[in-house]
């Protein structure tokens, strides 16, 4: 985070620098425009090129690389998601989601129950919220809400679903 907050100072500082050079028109406020034939001028014009390149590829490119690596694990609510669960987090996002209301997978499924009113309103009991789960990723019932293919994931397929449907429902 401080890494982020010095780069902004730096690009802040240096947008103010180009724009003041620009506002007292040249260089020691002279209105002369730099002549772009003198060694120093060239070195200050390219310099300042590589500054802005540099921090324009760099920056973007340091945020992509950092950001994507801490948030597998995380979920909403503040809720850390183990290996399995990350698994049923890509596989209920490939299968579920198109039925299912769950806030953590940002969901908003209209045919199948909301799992965060259903399991989550099982309270904390995590194996409570986990055997519902199962129970109904193997038998298929969705009770009043229609009807859910049996089997639609099978061992550890299931166990990672159920598992990471039981951490984030409610949250």
């Amino acid at each position: 985070m401080t890494l982020i907050v010095i780069a902004a100072v730096v690009w802040v500082v240096l947008g103010l620098g180009i724009f003041s050079f620009a506002v007292r028109r040249g260089p020691r406020g002279s209105g002369e425009v730099l002549d772009p034939s003198s060694s120093t001028s060239r070195w200050a014009i390219n310099g300042v090129m590589l500054l802005v390149v540099a921090f324009g590829l760099a920056v973007p490119a340091w945020v992509l690389a950092s950001n994507g690596s801490d948030q597998a694990a995380s979920a909403p609510g503040g809720v850390h998601l183990n290996a399995t669960q990350q698994k049923g987090r890509h596989l209920f996002g490939t299968t579920c989601v198109f039925c299912h209301t769950l806030s953590a997978a940002n969901s908003v499924g209209r045919t199948g129950p909301n799992l965060d009113v259903l399991v989550g309103g099982l309270g904390s009991n995590y194996a409570a919220r986990k055997q519902l789960v199962l129970s109904a990723i193997e038998s298929g019932f969705a009770g009043t809400y229609g009807q859910m293919p049996a089997q639609l994931f099978q061992g550890p397929e299931a166990q990672e679903v159920a598992s990471f449907v039981a951490a984030v429902a409610g949250h």
